[in-house]
């Protein structure tokens, strides 16, 4: 049975962890997100909303949704990929198609087999993050092995949370990257700006007495933030 592989599928079940490297965002767990869970889903959507044309992230996000046996986000995973192809990878686009066939829904299947006749804005279903159209570009079909992969910073990656209101999950990233970053003070700066804006006093309590029981280097705004917090109670 074909599996997800560092050729995109093949019937060989050997499996290296350079192969895996593709395939896995390490940066879920970095985070500390849970493999199978809401959250991880929502980060490597997050990514590709980001950068639409980052084939990379459009690969892992099929491989998580597959993995997970989640039909619906796989399918508007596989519908993305093929917009932003848009025919010039036909051939890469039919490899992933076919190794998700067996967690896809047979209906879905037959659409994302037969999309030419079909509107992408009438197809998507609310995992879809592209089906309102987007320009593709040849340049996706550059071999994997030559494309290189920045880090991915986590305060861009809390503003992408924030920008869609998911303020918990932009906190989760900015307490991880504290605790892993505690040399970038701007990383602690939009932490305790979000702890404000959102009214968070418990949670502020609780990290701040978190990184100093781990003797992590805290910028001076954590002590006018407590008072403004004691401020707010009295």
């Amino acid at each position: 049975m074909a599996v997800f592989h560092s050729i995109l599928v093949t019937d060989s079940q050997a499996e290296t962890a350079a192969n895996r490297s593709l395939w896995l965002d390490g940066e879920l767990a970095s985070f500390g997100y849970v493999p199978d869970s809401d959250a991880a889903l929502a980060v490597l959507s997050v990514k590709v909303h980001r950068k639409p044309h980052d084939l990379t992230a459009h690969l892992r996000r099929i491989h998580h949704c597959y993995q997970q046996r989640h039909s619906a986000a796989l399918y508007a995973a596989v519908l993305d990929l093929s917009i932003v192809l848009q025919g010039k990878g036909e051939a890469l686009r039919r490899r992933m198609l076919n190794a998700s066939r067996i967690r896809l829904e047979p209906r879905d299947f037959q659409i994302l087999s037969a999309l030419e006749r079909h509107d992408p804005r009438q197809i998507g279903n609310r995992y879809s993050l592209l089906a309102s159209g987007i320009q593709g570009r040849s340049d996706l079909l550059a071999p994997l092995a030559t494309q290189s992969e920045s880090n991915h910073d986590p305060l861009a990656l809390a503003n992408d949370f924030i920008e869609y209101s998911q303020l918990d999950q932009a906190m989760d990233v900015l307490e991880h990257a504290v605790g892993l970053y505690p040399q970038r003070g701007e990383l602690q700066t939009a932490l305790l700006e979000l702890y404000r804006s959102t009214a968070s006093r418990e949670r502020f309590q609780t990290a701040w007495r978190t990184f100093n029981e781990l003797a992590v280097p805290l910028v001076g705004d954590w002590q006018s933030v407590a008072d403004y917090f004691d401020r707010q109670a009295s």
